[in-house]
């Protein structure tokens, strides 16, 4: 099935881009942008911790294998909640796919991507220390790391406990947002 607005060729194109940046290293991604971005274009530099074009580079290399993998977990849910019998009674009273789609299958399959958004902010730390090491960035992965080499075991157990902290605080988020997201699981009382 092709996704809302969209043909067979479409989906396809997506579906290899998505398992492009899913299967491929976060090193491997950023080696690959500091080749094309800073070495041939010279549009960003090639290492630095100084001001926003700094950024750019290093979020992207992040930001891609994630944005992937909630790629796939949305297709698949819109696809699903598609089939569901609410659209197909919202495609018999007139609306488009597309309208049916934003309107009512979003929402619908928004509580899984929320789940893993919440899941992938918390583990960003694991995938930063290699991002830091290819654009030679100080952060805390690679605090972490040199905590851990030179046996400095409160600031290991601090950037743990920061580490646990950002966890807790991406799961209440994700918590709260399934409220806003599905008025079914609202209750004005308390169940015993």
């Amino acid at each position: 099935m092709a996704p809302a607005g969209g043909g067979p060729g479409l989906r396809a194109a997506a579906s290899f881009l998505e398992l492009l940046t899913v299967s491929s290293p976060s090193y491997w991604i950023g080696l690959l942008l500091l080749t094309v971005f800073s070495f041939q274009l010279r549009i960003f530099p090639v290492t630095g911790d100084q001001g926003f074009a700094a950024l750019v580079l290093p979020a992207l290399t992040l930001a891609l294998p994630m944005a992937g993998v909630l790629a796939q977990v949305l297709r698949e849910g819109l696809e699903a909640a598609l089939e569901q019998p609410f659209a197909l009674t919202a495609r018999s009273r007139g609306l488009s796919r597309t309208a049916v789609a934003l309107r009512h299958a979003l929402r619908h399959s928004a509580l899984p991507l929320v789940t893993l958004t919440g899941w992938l902010a918390g583990s960003l730390l694991g995938g930063a220390v290699l991002v830091e090491t290819v654009f030679g960035r100080p952060g805390i992965g690679a605090l972490m790391l040199q905590a851990a080499t030179g046996k400095d075991m409160p600031l290991v157990v601090g950037l743990v406990l920061l580490s646990a902290a950002a966890f807790v605080l991406a799961s209440t988020l994700v918590d709260l947002l399934y409220l806003v997201i599905d008025p079914r699981l609202r209750t004005d009382r308390v169940t015993g």
